[in-house]
């Protein structure tokens, strides 16, 4: 019994209707084997420094596919979103203790077994050595922030 002018709360189920990802999809899409190797060429690197260096590598002429969106100073993308989700769900990506993505041993034996072209690999190694010092401070202070939040600051 409620009474008058009180309100009720309900609980409401939301579902996501999500496509079904296998290791054969991954070899067909070109984008996700692309993300997959990138994230190879670090030893461990946050969300945030891999949406800076996506927007970085597209803004000097190496096109991901993605679509990237900047909000202030926050680079977003649901399309890398979605794929580092499936990467992960494959058990090609883990992430360590501090939110790190690495490539895990299934996926550097994915990458092995399924190489990238040449010329995008050329053209990333060329790029990326510019890029190392700027995703190094961005993941370090990812690593500052979320030890604040683990003692309660």
């Amino acid at each position: 019994m409620s009474q008058p002018g009180s309100q009720t709360k309900s609980k409401e189920l939301k579902l996501v209707t999500k496509q079904v990802v296998t290791s054969d999809s991954v070899k067909e899409d070109k984008r996700k084997l692309q993300l997959l190797y990138l994230i190879s060429n670090f030893d461990g690197i946050s969300e945030k420094a891999l949406l800076y260096a996506i927007s970085e590598l597209k803004n000097k002429g190496l096109d991901l596919g993605y679509s990237i969106v900047t909000l202030g100073n926050n680079v977003t993308s649901p399309q890398v979103k979605d794929d580092l989700t499936a990467l992960l769900y494959l058990g090609l990506l883990e992430n360590d203790q501090a939110k790190m993505l690495k490539v895990s041993s299934n996926g550097k034996d994915f990458l092995e077994s399924n190489p990238v072209d040449e010329a995008f690999k050329n053209q990333l190694t060329s790029l990326i050595q510019e890029l190392k010092e700027k995703i190094r401070a961005i993941d370090e202070e990812q690593r500052l922030r979320s030890r604040r939040r683990g003692r309660g600051f």
